[in-house]
């Protein structure tokens, strides 16, 4: 209630709170998945919605339970995507960035290499760094991370945030956590 902010692009924005504090609303709020009652959301002065649809992959979402298709790692980084417009080299470097390149490498199938059903074959965290290279695939200009570090080991989430932190200046980031 009575929030107003300024985020610049290429900068970030942490918002960190207790549960039920309102930090996932506002994320919601940010992605026009919520409308407000009063007041307006804009993104480079348009609703979410027109954002999204004038600059389709510019802006993403990494939410704390990642959703993963009964497929391989390409299928689940390039999710959605005409596979005319699936391009390997960018999924390398969207698991690159994510911390995940290098477990894949060790894998005899790479980015075929099969996750199982709701990503069984993964652990929690690689589920969650798998995430943020289905949204670092498309190059967003605008990422909203909720909670999305939770699942991952303090080495894998400070590797993570110096990923995030080279964003810096080319990404802005919205990030919602319970802590800092």
């Amino acid at each position: 209630s009575g929030v107003s902010l300024h985020v610049r692009a290429g900068t970030s924005l942490a918002l960190v709170g207790s549960t039920g504090a309102g930090k996932s609303t506002l994320a919601d709020l940010i992605l026009g998945v919520l409308v407000p009652d009063i007041g307006s959301v804009t993104i480079g002065g348009v609703e979410p919605s027109t954002a999204i649809s004038n600059a389709p992959g510019a802006i993403t979402y990494v939410p704390q339970d990642i959703a993963v298709v009964n497929g391989t790692i390409r299928d689940n980084v390039a999710l959605g995507l005409p596979p005319d417009l699936v391009l390997d080299d960018r999924i390398w470097e969207a698991l690159e960035r994510a911390q995940l390149a290098k477990f894949l490498s060790e894998q005899r199938e790479g980015l075929d290499t099969f996750v199982g059903e709701h990503g069984m074959r993964l652990s929690g965290g690689q589920r969650q760094r798998l995430g943020l290279a289905r949204a670092l695939y498309t190059r967003p200009r605008l990422i909203v991370l909720d909670e999305a570090t939770s699942a991952l080991d303090v080495e894998t989430e400070q590797a993570v945030a110096k990923t995030l932190s080279d964003l810096e200046g080319d990404v802005t980031l919205v990030i919602v956590a319970h802590r800092l």
